[in-house]
């Protein structure tokens, strides 16, 4: 999508506005780069989830022309080499998956679009994968003579699914943001739309603090702007409230979202992206720029949390040149930037290489350094104008033409990052770790008060509730009995006790 020249100008201005701190931290080395084109024509790989035990579970698509046309694969499992373990074939018709998570039990689900058959209309999917790949159960949510996608998932402490996305034909003529809740077998719940007037559309969803909350584009009667808002509903489907963030968001559209560490939310948009940081309510507390070269174009279209209570942000910055024909060329590059809890930023890069690309997902591993994925783009613009487009084939080392490939990115650690504790904060040590059956947390509070210690997973999804109650002054101890169906891996430790919270890396060993 091609801006024109007056959005570019309000959204330049707004860039301008923001606050940009920047510190000296070594950026990651790149360590190596996989493509993934040798069997498929038109990859794209989409989301990247770290699994328990260390696995990258990939979701996307990419046709393979081996198997008859309508057969594609939606999903993956890669070892931290890059080698793939195991890939899923998508059992419908011009499947794409847009979102994926990891549950405890070492299984996983996903989400998307796709056809049922030649003959039916676009229809939101909801997919349930086996810990060695195998499809357990698939579910197609489809009006009659509508479209809908899926965006975004997160997986509910009942077992069952938060699903967002869109549909269109039974609401607004643009489309209505779609909120699906379903049990653990993929059967629904309850449904909802929201949105009037506009495009509207739900892109990220987690479950915190016992509330469901939306990443959303669009507006209603309450919520007037156009852009980006946070959408809360209780398991039962009740609304709870919205967020509005005026002029600022109107038309930086919502891409991705976490949960921070403090409990509250933190979210990206696809234009021109902010790091913005809101409490437990969706109330703004912060929110910083992301440093770009003046007139580039760029989009965000993922943000992670780190185990340092930071963030790791992924897109594409691109630039523009005249070419010597005269013609415009756009250039798009791989782009990460990394920030302190603050939204501080601390290291901003580009992947350079010859070809248009972007990373669309991002993680941290647990060694350190990072894992991007996405995509080569083939289709360019040409002389600015959205209406003429060539397409611009890759090829393969036999070279054959191909469409746009799937491809990875491993980073090395960078240097000068901090450790997360603070002195100020509720001082926390924790044995054994690595810890096999049974994690020991003690404490020392300087007065009786409230206390909570809580484990997430590396996607932000809370595990377990080590400690939430009122303890006494002084010395104190809570043991975490590891439940059957939490795998082995890492995870991170959340404390509070009134003060700055704090997290800790903690490792499970079975």
């Amino acid at each position: 999508m091609r801006y024109r020249h007056s959005s570019l100008t309000l959204l330049v201005m707004i860039t301008l506005l923001f606050t940009v701190l920047s510190y000296g931290v070594d950026p990651p080395v790149k360590l190596w780069e996989r493509q993934y084109y040798a069997a498929y024509d038109g990859a794209k790989f989409s989301d990247i989830e770290l699994t328990n035990s260390g696995m990258l579970f990939l979701t996307g698509s990419a046709y393979d022309f081996t198997y008859p046309f309508n057969d594609n694969f939606v999903a993956y499992l890669l070892n931290l080499d890059g080698d793939v373990i195991w890939e899923v074939m998508h059992p419908f018709y011009r499947a794409f998956s847009s979102d994926g998570c990891v549950l405890s039990d070492g299984s996983f689900a996903i989400t998307g679009k796709c056809l049922e058959n030649t003959n039916s209309s676009v229809g939101l999917y909801l997919e349930k994968i086996s810990p060695d790949g195998t499809i357990m159960w698939s579910k197609i949510y489809d009006y009659p003579d509508t479209k809908e996608e899926g965006y975004g998932i997160t997986c509910l402490p009942d077992g069952g699914f938060a699903v967002c996305g869109k549909v269109n034909g039974t609401g607004q003529w643009a489309g209505d943001a779609w909120f699906l809740r379903t049990d653990s077998q993929g059967d629904t719940l309850w449904t909802r739309t929201w949105g009037t007037f506009i495009e509207n559309y739900g892109k990220s969803v987690v479950f915190n603090n016992g509330e469901i909350c939306f990443l959303a584009k669009g507006g209603d009667d309450t919520l007037t702007t156009q852009g980006t808002h946070l959408l809360f509903y209780d398991l039962d489907g009740n609304y709870l409230r919205g967020t509005d963030y005026g002029d600022v968001l109107e038309y930086l559209l919502p891409a991705d979202m976490c949960i921070a560490s403090d409990g509250g939310y933190t979210f990206t948009t696809k234009y021109f992206p902010p790091v913005w940081h809101t409490d437990q309510y969706g109330e703004t507390l912060w929110w910083q720029s992301i440093y770009v070269t003046p007139n580039d174009w760029h989009k965000g279209y993922c943000i992670r949390r780190t185990m340092d209570s930071g963030y790791i942000f992924s897109g594409w910055d691109g630039y523009y040149e005249y070419e010597p024909d005269g013609n415009l060329t756009d250039y798009e590059e791989g782009w990460l930037a990394r920030f302190d809890s603050e939204g501080n930023e601390l290291w901003n890069i580009n992947n350079t290489i010859s070809v248009n690309h972007a990373f669309y997902s991002v993680v941290q591993l647990p060694e350190g350094g990072y894992m991007a994925c996405g995509a080569y783009n083939v289709w360019k613009s040409m002389n600015g104008n959205d209406d003429q487009w060539t397409h611009s084939p890759l090829e393969d080392m036999d070279g054959v033409s191909r469409g746009s490939t799937g491809f990875l990115v491993r980073y090395a650690p960078e240097t000068g990052i901090t450790s997360p504790d603070s002195d100020s904060s509720l001082s926390v040590e924790v044995f054994p770790n690595p810890f096999s059956s049974v994690l020991s947390v003690s404490f020392n509070l300087p007065e009786s008060g409230e206390a909570s210690v809580l484990i997430y997973d590396l996607s932000g999804r809370l595990v377990g509730t080590v400690a939430d109650e009122v303890f006494p002054a002084g010395e104190n101890t809570v043991q975490w009995t590891v439940p059957g169906s939490v795998s082995s891996g890492c995870y991170l430790l959340r404390y509070n006790a009134g003060l700055e919270p704090g997290v800790k890396t903690v490792v499970l060993i079975k």
